[in-house]
């Protein structure tokens, strides 16, 4: 296995990503922290990944590409290896006790085998500013072991005295063919594989999550927010938006039984008694506050999903009113309400309910009520739907 493909399956959608890791790794030249800058979920696991394996690899033929084969790479590729390590934001945003107790730690704990430890930090632009204090630190004076990739949708969010310290890295949204091959391999249908790989914005994982039934259904719903708001006016904007957090909420239902679960097998493990004594001090409520901003990160992220589907909608009416091409309409689908939707609602206040679209998740990153402000995002689109209408 040669090339791109000895890097991952997605790595081949981010050639010049891969380039630039080999070329480092062919000169000894790599970076103590890697910027990865791009949208979420398009290759920056195997990237991770693959340099992890590139780095320790214990027979391979070249400096920029593992074996594949080592037990040190096969336990690489199965995440099963401390030479690999990802941290994920267990709620809105890392805190300065995360950096101190787990990157720290983990950052500075001795190697046992293979030289150089890949430390991935998921969501980096979530950090809040404390955090990036804390973590400063370790960029300033970096254990010479350990390499990191810290991966960002928005590098602003991030001091600039950390970015000064990275290596910068773009990835780049998939290109529709590519989605359309992994909506095959999910077993998406072949009737609906050409709008689901549109639909999915450049993102493997909103592609996943479209494949999921509910989630498809969903999106046609959310797509007909628009006419529903046209037919019944603004008086529908409540119960709209009551629908649309209580579906958020029902797809918190799996991870809830799994955390259930989870906390029934410690317990078992700690031997927990009826009573609910056996537990350290402290670490029943550090899991459930861990297990609560996960439900929470969940809940919104099924509301981005929605806000993800009414955004695109908005975009697409913007183009029908321009007289574009079908061929540029993401929810092509739809094409025939996306024409009747475009003569209800005039451009500038499909613009106008666009950048309520992005006030809407600005003030959901706030910690802002969910149903208000959605409440607040439709009424944007009734109320110029109802003054047209009379």
């Amino acid at each position: 296995m040669t090339g791109l493909a000895a890097w991952g399956r997605d790595a081949e959608e981010q050639p010049a990503a891969v380039r630039a890791l080999r070329e480092a790794l062919r000169a000894d030249e790599v970076a103590h922290a890697w910027l990865v800058v791009g949208p979420p979920g398009v290759g920056q696991a195997d990237l991770a990944r693959s340099l992890a394996m590139a780095l320790n690899c214990e027979q391979a033929a070249a400096p920029d590409e593992a074996c594949g084969t080592c037990a040190t790479c096969e336990r690489i590729a199965r995440d099963r290896d401390e030479l690999l390590q990802v941290f994920e934001p267990e709620g809105a945003a890392y805190v300065v006790d995360t950096v101190r107790t787990e990157w720290v730690a983990t950052a500075t704990r001795s190697l046992t085998a293979g030289r150089r430890r890949v430390l991935r930090i998921t969501a980096a632009d979530r950090a809040n500013v404390p955090a990036q204090n804390a973590f400063l630190k370790l960029l300033e004076e970096p254990p010479p072991s350990v390499v990191w990739i810290l991966e960002a949708e928005e590098e602003s969010a991030l001091l600039d005295t950390i970015l000064s310290r990275c290596r910068r890295l773009a990835v780049v949204p998939w290109g529709v063919d590519a989605l359309r091959r992994r909506a095959r391999d999910l077993g998406v249908a072949d009737e609906r594989v050409e709008a689901v790989a549109r639909a999915a914005l450049g993102s493997p994982n909103r592609l996943a999550d479209l494949a999921d039934p509910d989630v498809a259904a969903a999106r046609d719903r959310h797509l007909g927010v628009v006419d529903a708001l046209a037919v019944g006016g603004p008086g529908l904007v409540v119960p709209t938006a009551k629908g649309l957090v209580a579906w958020a909420k029902g797809r918190v239902g799996p991870l809830r039984e799994r955390h259930a679960e989870e906390l029934a097998a410690l317990e078992r493990d700690l031997g927990v008694d009826e009573s609910g004594r056996g537990w350290p001090p402290g670490m029943r409520a550090r899991v459930l506050k861990r297990q609560e901003r996960l439900e929470r990160f969940e809940q919104r992220r099924a509301i981005d999903l929605a806000l993800d589907d009414v955004g695109s909608y908005l975009r697409d009416l913007l183009a029908v009113q321009s007289a574009a091409s079908d061929d540029v309409l993401v929810n092509l689908d739809h094409a025939e309400a996306l024409r009747r939707d475009a003569q209800r609602l005039p451009a500038a206040d499909v613009v106008r309910a666009l950048a309520a679209v992005a006030r809407c998740r600005e003030a959901l990153d706030r910690n802002g009520n969910p149903e208000l402000q959605l409440e607040r995002l439709l009424m944007a689109i009734a109320l110029p739907l109802f003054r047209v209408a009379a």
